[in-house]
């Protein structure tokens, strides 16, 4: 077998051909170098295996959807999703901080769906859109910021009173409205594009703690500090439903995928899933031996994953309750988690300093990211699911790869600790006005703010 072995390495070191025809190659020169005859049918039966599997692969070019240029071509396998190609996009080109979307046969791809059930064979074509990304900060400094991730410059500033902290800020999934919540407790809605205050939230007998909107942008849903959860209008502000039933203070609540459902978390060491039409409580998770930080739905809306001062992060079946996995690695308590844009990875955050990335399949940690002064307030995945977003303990932001940790760009500008940090809507409303072979034109992609402005909170 050592022969074998040197004859191949031999052969993948000559001039360039398919790794395939190189090792085909190998096998001709072995048996002319007289090798067993059992050891060269060991090796054919390997090349066989191999020829069958690569037989199996998509060789799919990526061009861009306005220049035409090709960016570069993917081999990737029929049951790959759309997030392989991203993946392979940005080694090519370097870009990070834009969302990237592909066309086939005039539709964006589902992130979900694989490259087979899309449609896509051996030597097609999809073309990509770039769009910008914006995020949008707060900190103890008392001021609300939008940023360009592209080149990390700061688009647009809020600042709040003198004195003032500022304790998260979110964008609407429309992207037409921004909610700030105050350390205060004070919960308003702004305009991101000429910084008007739009409403503010009321109705609650207690102040606001934290606020996150439904995917129709219609409803907020957040936590008040009087033990309850409250369900807003987004277009006026006014208490819809209050959520009663914890024995202890509500620490985060949010909205199922179709906003009929409402999970929080509470510091009575557990979550309660709510209808959010009437308020009425359907059931609670309980595992956890500590309070309970954070609570979020999968995007397909199946499953539950909360945080806990206990160390672990856990998922649960939403219809059923049951705990399906425990999250365990983290040294100290665990104070987000979240699920990917396709529902295969977890993101945790915790008290000792790290975010983790998880396998949704199988439960391990397949990256460690160490924050700044040790200390993680927040993170976030990507629109698309190639990078996160992570506020630490210092006065910037940073935008890193979700598959290798490496800083892609860093966001300074605030004179105190960021609190939180949040992507844009990704631009994804794209009208498709022209697409034939080798001619695709765009138009209506959002997120483009224009007026600079500095208003009193």
């Amino acid at each position: 077998m050592g022969q074998v072995m040197g004859i191949i390495i031999a052969s993948f070191s000559q001039a360039q051909r398919d790794p395939l025809e190189n090792l085909r190659l190998a096998v001709e020169r072995a048996e002319a170098a007289g090798v067993e005859q059992d050891t060269l049918d060991d090796v054919r039966t390997k090349l066989a295996e191999l020829e069958n599997e690569v037989g199996k692969e998509l060789s799919i070019s990526v061009r861009h959807a306005v220049s035409g240029e090709t960016l570069t071509v993917v081999r990737a396998r029929p049951s790959d999703t759309p997030a392989y190609l991203r993946e392979h996009v940005l080694r090519a080109t370097g870009d990070g901080g834009v969302a990237l979307h592909f066309l086939f046969q005039s539709q964006v791809l589902d992130e979900k769906v694989s490259l087979r059930d899309s449609g896509l064979v051996d030597g097609d074509t999809v073309f990509l859109v770039q769009t910008p990304l914006l995020c949008l900060t707060a900190s103890f400094d008392g001021t609300a910021r939008i940023w360009y991730l592209q080149n990390g410059d700061c688009r647009k500033m809020l600042v709040a009173r003198r004195g003032g902290q500022v304790q998260s800020a979110t964008f609407s999934h429309d992207g037409l409205m921004l909610l700030t919540v105050s350390l205060d407790g004070e919960g308003k809605l702004w305009c991101p594009e000429s910084g008007r205050l739009l409403c503010e939230l009321n109705g609650q007998a207690g102040g606001v703690l934290s606020g996150e909107f439904s995917a129709d942008s219609k409803w907020i849903t957040g936590a008040s500090d009087d033990c309850t959860a409250i369900v807003w209008s987004a277009e006026t502000g006014k208490c819809s439903q209050v959520l009663s039933g914890h024995d202890d203070d509500v620490k985060s609540a949010a909205f199922s995928p179709d906003a009929s459902l409402v999970v929080t978390a509470s510091c009575d060491g557990t979550a309660g899933l709510w209808m959010a039409a009437d308020g009425s409580r359907l059931r609670s998770f309980v595992g956890h031996d500590d309070v309970v930080k954070s609570a979020m739905f999968s995007f397909d809306g199946l499953r539950i994953i909360t945080a806990s001062m206990d160390g672990t992060a856990r998922v649960w079946n939403v219809e059923t309750g049951e705990c399906l996995q425990v999250l365990q690695g983290h040294a100290k308590a665990v104070n987000s988690a979240a699920f990917s844009p396709d529902d295969t990875l977890y993101l945790t955050t915790s008290f000792d300093g790290t975010v983790r990335v998880w396998e949704a399949d199988s439960g391990d940690c397949n990256l460690v990211l160490h924050a700044d002064n040790k200390v993680v307030n927040t993170a976030q995945f990507s629109p698309d699911g190639a990078m996160i977003l992570v506020a630490s303990g210092t006065e910037c932001v940073r935008l890193l790869s979700a598959t290798t940790g490496e800083c892609i760009t860093t966001l300074d500008g605030h004179e105190d600790w960021v609190r939180t940090a949040n992507f844009s809507p990704d631009g994804a409303e794209l009208t498709l006005v022209r697409a034939t072979k080798g001619d695709v034109s765009l138009q209506g992609v959002k997120n483009e703010f224009s007026c600079e402005w500095k208003v009193p909170v």
